[in-house]
């Protein structure tokens, strides 16, 4: 028996060419400077988190990118630690939009350097404290470029608090709404990162501990004086009570600190004086207790039923 095919493949075969041509690029090794010259030794790599084993812990929850995606993902990540110098890179996870989604990348980047000209409220957070302690990238799928977004002014913090904006994808996209909101699509992801990180990020109880006499609220590992820390069993942990936050909330100020008052011009306070303005301050805009457990979070209401 004869069988014609009339099918035309040309069109799955480019694809398939560009989809190689992205993983020659994406998994390349350091090339000669000169065609027949000596290979470079490839650029030291910091602490790279092992992607591909906390993909069996998702799995659990039924969450996960499929084998070869987790393993594209963890070659980007060790490739981007290395471009950028950082000395440690998480994933951090994925945000959907409606034309793309984001992979997000929180890494710790010690040579980073300011960008040049750019002017800075007076209190906005120095890179590496606050809510610009890490440096966090983009990339819309596992074989294109990461994209570094841009630290956090309180501006931004407190307009992104107010509004509700879909994502779509395209980071240099005008946030049109009301409130107003001073910034591209970029600036609210990394607000609404932020946010996230600093509601969200939990320690199992008695793992940390604050640092005493610590004047900008700092935690330490609870290590005892002998032996090492001893985790509770996996059957506690299923209580709130056994969860806390691991980091400062943000304040109503858009930081996560508060800075001393000042007298208005022309005028001079007594100690007296700008003693009871902090007061006032911290009672206005009160710091949450350090490492406080998740079951005191007040509940968040969906709707006017639930």
């Amino acid at each position: 028996m004869k069988v014609k095919d009339d099918r035309d493949y040309s069109a799955l075969v480019k694809d398939l060419e560009a989809y190689t041509l992205q993983m020659q690029k994406a998994f390349a090794g350091p090339q000669p400077e000169e065609e027949g010259g000596e290979v470079p030794e490839p650029a030291p790599v910091g602490f790279v988190a092992d992607l591909l084993a906390s993909s069996k812990v998702w799995q659990w929850a039924g969450i996960g990118f499929g084998e070869q995606e987790t393993y594209r993902l963890q070659k980007s990540l060790k490739k981007l630690a290395a471009k950028v110098s950082a000395t440690s890179l998480n994933f951090f996870g994925k945000i959907t939009g409606t034309e793309r989604d984001y992979y997000i990348a929180e890494g710790v980047v010690e040579a980073e350097e300011e960008g040049e000209g750019e002017e800075k409220d007076a209190d906005f957070e120095p890179k590496g404290t606050g809510v610009n302690k890490f440096t966090y990238f983009v990339a819309t799928d596992s074989l294109s470029e990461w994209i570094k977004l841009p630290d956090l002014s309180p501006k931004q913090i407190n307009a992104a608090r107010s509004i509700k904006v879909l994502f779509t994808g395209d980071l240099e996209r005008k946030i049109f709404t009301n409130p107003f909101f001073d910034g591209q699509e970029k600036h609210y992801l990394r607000a609404q990162i932020a946010r996230i990180v600093h509601s969200t990020t939990l320690y199992p109880k008695g793992v940390m501990r604050p640092v005493e006499d610590s004047e900008t609220r700092e935690i330490e590992e609870n290590t005892p004086e002998e032996g090492e820390i001893v985790l509770p069993p996996t059957s506690a942990m299923k209580n709130l009570d056994m969860w806390v936050h691991a980091n400062k909330n943000i304040l109503k100020n858009g930081t996560t600190s508060l800075k001393q008052p000042e007298a208005p011009e022309g005028e001079e306070w007594t100690e007296e004086q700008t003693e009871k303005a902090m007061k006032d301050l911290l009672a206005s805009d009160p710091y949450a207790p350090l490492l406080s457990s998740i079951a005191s979070d007040a509940r968040i209401s969906v709707s006017k039923t639930l």
